[in-house]
């Protein structure tokens, strides 16, 4: 069935750290980035609904909490590095689906193996919910290097810190921009 096999790599998730190539102070697993970015998600969803728009929240949630499970195969492959160039995402891309497709999907059948593909690789897509696993990914990458940045980390996540928020700041999502304008100061408050 397969099933087994997908619960043991999502356990998996809580071995692999974040920023690999970076010292940090606090490192999370991928399975606290998940979990986390879940409950981004679900502040910028009721965000959107306060605002008028639907939220699909069966969608949204198994999106946010399933887009990283790949990483069980491939460890944290830094969004930077990923996203360089057109040619690089799309060869990043390539893998992660044969990847997953030879350890994890060809041993599930039909009906699940097609959920969990769509949960696992069409999380980003352009629907509202998409675009808020989108910037809760961001959001919770951009709140990681502000803790480090606090702790005295500057060098690598200051910089990162401010091209992250540069970013947030051009989302075209009412939940995003309410963030950025009234959550994140009172984040930053916390921190000190």
């Amino acid at each position: 069935m397969g099933l087994a096999q997908f619960l043991y790599a999502a356990r998996k998730l809580n071995n692999i750290g974040r920023w690999a190539s970076d010292f940090m102070h606090i490192r999370a697993s991928v399975s606290e980035h998940s979990f986390f970015v879940t409950q981004v998600a679900q502040m910028l969803g009721m965000i959107e609904e306060e605002h008028g728009n639907s939220v699909n929240w069966e969608k949204l949630y198994k999106k946010a909490l399933n887009h990283d499970v790949v990483e069980a195969f491939t460890g944290d492959i830094l969004s930077n590095v990923k996203n360089m160039t057109p040619k690089m995402k799309t060869a990043v891309d390539d893998i992660e689906n044969m990847i997953a497709d030879e350890l994890l999907f060809s041993k599930m059948e039909p009906p699940y193996r097609d959920m969990y593909r769509d949960m696992i690789f069409d999380g980003k897509d352009e629907s509202l919910e998409g675009q808020i696993l989108r910037y809760s990914d961001n959001i919770d990458a951009m709140l990681e290097c502000l803790t480090e940045t606090k702790l005295g980390n500057n060098p690598p996540f200051k910089k990162k810190y401010s091209e992250i928020r540069e970013k947030l700041k051009k989302s075209p999502l009412t939940s995003v921009q309410f963030f950025i304008e009234k959550v994140l100061p009172e984040y930053e408050e916390l921190l000190e």
